[in-house]
């Protein structure tokens, strides 16, 4: 390989049209750089694992589809609020879910 990876990438985004992925990859290719797909990664630890866990997120997934708060939520299961944000987290991860659930309005009381 005569040129560096940097080198190659310096020289394609100094062209007047702006390259596109594709091309730097074309570049660094007749460059003889090697380019590899990112390992397959492992899905994140903090997702349940068993199917006890997994019902457990299909079950938080479908009171927050109902609109249920993480307070009501962790009332309804008698799950921790940290075990619930787990598993909220899991079902958007799983696509389960579009998004996190509301939280509970905090009042402040108007100070004396």
């Amino acid at each position: 390989m005569s040129s560096t990876a940097e080198t190659i990438i310096t020289r394609v985004l100094k062209r007047k049209k702006p390259p596109t992925a594709e091309t730097i990859l074309v570049e660094l290719g007749k460059a003889g750089c090697v380019i590899t797909d990112p390992e397959p990664v492992e899905p994140p630890v903090w997702l349940p694992k068993g199917n006890l866990g997994r019902d457990h997120v299909m079950e938080v997934a479908d009171l927050v589809r109902k609109g249920l708060t993480v307070e009501e939520i962790v009332a309804e299961t008698g799950k921790s609020k940290r075990m619930v944000e787990r598993y909220i987290a899991a079902a958007v991860h799983l696509g389960w879910i579009k998004r996190r659930p509301q939280r509970k309005q905090v009042t402040r009381k108007a100070q004396s």
